[in-house]
């Protein structure tokens, strides 16, 4: 290899300047190429003197044509590395044409191997800085440009592998209109087939178009799902005022069920009457009155007063019946039911006369037979083998065979 010989006006520096040290902060250092070569230049510096070095970029180098060269006061030192040079090399181009010459702090560095050589220590930048001055430099669009050129199956050939390798049909179009776009630099065939050739940003700005359109994807997932989240919440929250809703529908039906019990046990309707009224059975009719006492916070009296207050109505109901009365007269009077009035008469008739009333008195005897047994007052009722109004029957006569005993 040798030493490129710069054609006349091959760079021509232009009128303004931009030191990078003064728009980023490099991650490290490094030592420049090609120091080697040219020593005479180099060693006019004093070891460790800082300097400014200017980066030329080189496109009729015939052994690189993406190489970026070091200047010292006009005169070429060192060079890039030949793969940082493929990516600076464009990028510094662009901005020569837009008229400002780079330049990057550095620093003179000597070391002794076959006499005294010189060499310079330049600074390495982070990605970051060349990509803000590619974008800057306008190469992103200029890529669009190129891409304009391409047909779009031809565009889809350039992202199977995320631009690093297309295939050939796609590079020969891109190299046959090279000349369209002169801010990119091809290599030379010393770089190999057209894919080492071609510029490292055609490559980059497709991949990182893969990456914008996966992000974009990404982001339309997660926006998605967020819209998913959003209508479950929603629809789970108006399940759940729906369902409060009907709770609360049921619980005042429910109430409303539990007032008219109570009304209508406070006209004297027993729990059969309270049953058929409300159309339930009744033991319905019996736990509704439960529920609705203790709503109510009503407390019931005690057996012995229940008792004497059986005992007194249907003696009333009877002197009402032997005074000459009907049965809805009584009824009437006493603001009680006709049922409940029947009942009423029945059970006088049983308490003056228990032994006028063989069966019923036998069933109430062995009603309390069974109590003794300490079974509770279900078990009793199903050992009793007869319908729940004859077997609730029995437990008030039972309650009164008991008190004739005292």
């Amino acid at each position: 290899m040798g030493i490129h010989t710069r054609r006349p006006a091959e760079y021509v520096r232009p009128a303004r300047r931009i030191l990078l040290d003064d728009h980023g902060c490099p991650d490290g250092q490094y030592y420049a190429s090609a120091t080697y070569y040219f020593q005479e230049p180099i060693s006019r510096f004093r070891a460790g003197q800082q300097v400014e070095a200017e980066l030329v970029p080189e496109p009729h180098n015939p052994w690189d044509a993406r190489a970026v060269a070091f200047d010292l006061a006009g005169r070429r030192v060192a060079y890039l590395p030949a793969t940082a040079a493929k990516m600076w090399h464009d990028v510094v181009r662009a901005w020569n044409t837009a008229g400002f010459a780079v330049y990057v702090r550095a620093e003179v560095n000597r070391w002794e191997s076959d006499g005294i050589r010189s060499g310079l220590t330049v600074p390495k930048w982070p990605w970051q800085m060349l990509l803000d001055m590619a974008n800057a430099a306008g190469l992103h669009s200029a890529w669009q440009s190129v891409m304009t050129t391409l047909t779009e199956e031809q565009r889809l050939l350039m992202r199977q592998d995320g631009g690093y390798t297309p295939a050939a049909s796609v590079l020969k179009v891109l190299h046959n209109h090279r000349d369209q776009h002169p801010v990119f630099t091809w290599g030379t065939t010393r770089d190999g087939d057209l894919g080492g050739r071609m510029p490292f940003w055609y490559g980059y700005f497709v991949r990182e178009q893969i990456r914008h359109e996966r992000q974009e994807q990404q982001d339309h997932r997660r926006f998605a799902r967020a819209m998913k989240s959003a209508l479950t919440r929603a629809f789970h929250d108006e399940i759940k005022r729906r369902t409060e809703q009907e709770r609360e529908q049921a619980r005042l039906r429910r109430r409303h069920r539990e007032q008219e019990a109570l009304r209508l046990k406070e006209e004297g309707l027993g729990n059969r009457d309270i049953a058929a009224a409300l159309d339930l059975t009744p033991r319905q009719a019996e736990g509704l009155l439960h529920r609705a006492r203790k709503t109510a916070g009503i407390t019931l009296p005690h057996n012995e007063d229940l008792q004497k207050e059986r005992l007194n109505a249907a003696a009333q109901a009877l002197l009402h019946k032997r005074s000459g009365m009907a049965r809805t007269q009584i009824a009437k009077t006493m603001g009680r039911s006709v049922e409940s009035v029947k009942e009423l008469l029945q059970d006088a008739v049983f308490y003056e006369a228990p032994e006028d009333h063989p069966e019923r008195l036998a069933l109430a005897r062995r009603c309390i037979t069974l109590r003794n047994t300490h079974l509770n007052k279900e078990a009793v009722m199903k050992e009793l083998q007869v319908t729940r109004g004859k077997a609730l029957r029995a437990f008030r006569d039972a309650a009164f065979l008991e008190s004739q005993r005292h």
